[in-house]
């Protein structure tokens, strides 16, 4: 019996039954669920003590191998578009094998300081495979035409852009580490809901509509190997008692992933015949990300009415997923749950705000994180005290059951003007980046517009006013924010950025509605901790 360390620090346990044969590096004990076994299934290797080499090879069987099921039929959306597994084949362009790339020579990212913030990013123009769409208007029935989502990992040097192009094709774009686009693939022709990679990298999971603005229609995990980006399995995910479709947020951080389960925390229209009918609320639903089956112990919905914000993280070491959802009518409130080892925490966890049952509230965007090497989570999001009001960024850190480990603060006190299109990643030694939009005045003239993806704000905004912050663990601003429109790396406000890379952090931002390039903004820096 042994115990294996990984190259991260951490110690390796077998993963769940569902996963047979895998292991994981996600723990810094040393427990009896991670004693393992090593028995020898062949003679021994004779070894020759002088060379240190073995003088016979040893083989692998494959018969005790893990398979993934595929689905072979195909998935249509009430629309009659056909998802993903008949989707267009993926066109490479050599793809590279995804490892992580080296960073010796960058400087730490614990190193980072606010007078070295914008100094550390670069920026490259992505020329797209396809431009960005333009029809992008007609409320709760538009596609995205404004933004991508964006993802990366720590553990691969590959990142990825999914978008709806101008033919309305959720396109899915793989990057190189230099910013080169290495693959391509369609996933049907409705609209981008989200894009995650799993935790180990060796998966890429996208969520798409299954029909946008027709209430009732199911959304659409697509799970892909990487870095093929050959499809394991699309199933649909939805809820018996909500619809989505309906008053569902397109820009919001609605999926989150582990190697095991994919969670959806979302929003839409309760179906008529419910308690709840014809109002809206948020949904939490899962599948098995093996096999992609539903799994209805995780499901949790309705926990605010109406849901006009959701955002979901999970963290590794707790095995937890933190949900945060913002209502306008019950609760008035943002409002964090927990889903962590397996049961849905008791703590229901508020920060108290204001709305008018019409969509209209005190929350605006936000995002959570995982804290490094910790089993807790960490918030942002902005806050206005009352309609017409500036948002202003506020920042908490929970812990893994969704209480408060250090209640929200306001950022910056006394600030003029608004702070909005918030998001974080975690720095070394406790520290967070936080990156943000200043915009004069309120900036949002209509607030129910915030359910999408354009706000409507001024281009001056979009052009001039993305900062990076750096906070230490207690919410304190350690120097002045960064500019970094100066270096030309804008944020795209209205939906998620801000990734961990293999090389520090990066996003993306998509030159508006009908756009043919992409600007690709990477701070590069050497993480102590994947």
């Amino acid at each position: 019996t042994v115990f294996l360390k990984a190259h991260t620090g951490r110690r390796v346990d077998a993963d769940s039954p569902i996963s047979r044969g895998m292991v994981l590096a996600r723990w810094y004990d040393q427990g009896l669920w991670q004693q393992i076994t090593i028995e020898a299934h062949g003679p021994a290797m004779a070894v020759d003590a002088t060379t240190s080499t073995s003088t016979e090879s040893p083989t692998t069987s494959t018969t005790d191998l893990p398979t993934t099921p595929t689905t072979t039929a195909p998935l249509t959306t009430p629309t009659g578009a056909q998802l993903p597994l008949t989707s267009t084949p993926t066109t490479t362009r050599d793809i590279p094998t995804g490892s992580t790339p080296t960073t010796a020579g960058l400087p730490s990212c614990g190193a980072l300081t606010a007078d070295s913030l914008a100094q550390a990013v670069e920026v490259t123009t992505l020329s797209l495979p396809s431009p960005m769409g333009s029809n992008c208007k007609g409320l709760d029935v538009e596609r995205s035409c404004r933004h991508g989502f964006y993802a990366a990992s720590p553990r691969s040097d590959l990142h990825a852009l999914l978008y709806n192009d101008a033919s309305g094709t959720a396109l899915l774009v793989l990057i190189s580490a230099g910013g080169a686009v290495v693959a391509t693939k369609g996933l049907g022709e409705e609209e981008v809901r989200g894009l995650q990679f799993e935790p180990s990298a060796r998966h890429l999971v996208a969520l798409i509509s299954g029909g946008t603005g027709v209430h009732g229609s199911p959304s659409f995990f697509v799970k892909m190997r990487m870095p093929d980006l050959e499809v394991v399995w699309s199933r649909p995910i939805q809820s018996r008692m909500v619809g989505m479709e309906m008053w569902t947020p397109d820009n919001s951080d609605t999926i989150a992933v582990s190697d095991e389960l994919y969670m959806l925390h979302s929003a839409g229209v309760c179906h008529d015949g419910a308690w709840c009918a014809r109002y809206q609320g948020d949904i939490v639903q899962a599948l098995n990300a093996t096999t992609g089956e539903g799994v209805r112990d995780v499901s949790r919905d309705w926990q605010a009415s109406h849901s006009c914000r959701q955002m979901v993280a999970y963290n590794e070491m707790s095995d937890s997923f933190l949900m945060g959802s913002a209502g306008d009518y019950s609760p008035k409130a943002l409002l964090f749950t927990a889903f962590t080892r397996g049961a849905h925490a008791a703590a229901r966890t508020r920060f108290e705000g204001w709305g008018d049952g019409a969509g209209r509230q005190g929350v605006a965007q936000g995002a959570i994180k995982a804290e490094p090497l910790s089993p807790g989570f960490a918030s942002v999001w902005s806050f206005a005290s009352k309609l017409g009001e500036p948002h202003k960024l506020h920042f908490a850190r929970l812990h893994s059951d969704g209480a408060w480990s250090a209640p929200p603060r306001r950022v910056f006190p006394g600030s003029v003007g608004a702070e909005l299109g918030a998001n974080l990643a975690p720095l070394d030694g406790g520290r967070w980046l936080v990156a943000y939009t200043e915009a004069p005045g309120s900036a949002v003239t209509d607030a129910a517009a915030m359910f999408w993806d354009d706000w409507g704000l001024e281009e001056d905004t979009r052009a001039r006013g993305s900062r990076l912050a750096i906070l230490d663990a207690s919410g304190d601003v350690l120097g002045a924010p960064a500019d970094i429109s100066a270096v030309g790396a804008p944020f795209p406000v209205e939906i998620n950025h801000l990734a961990k890379r293999a090389e520090g952090f990066g996003w993306i931002y998509i030159d508006g509605p009908g756009a043919a390039t992409a600007r690709v903004a990477h701070l590069r820096c050497r993480h102590a901790v994947i």
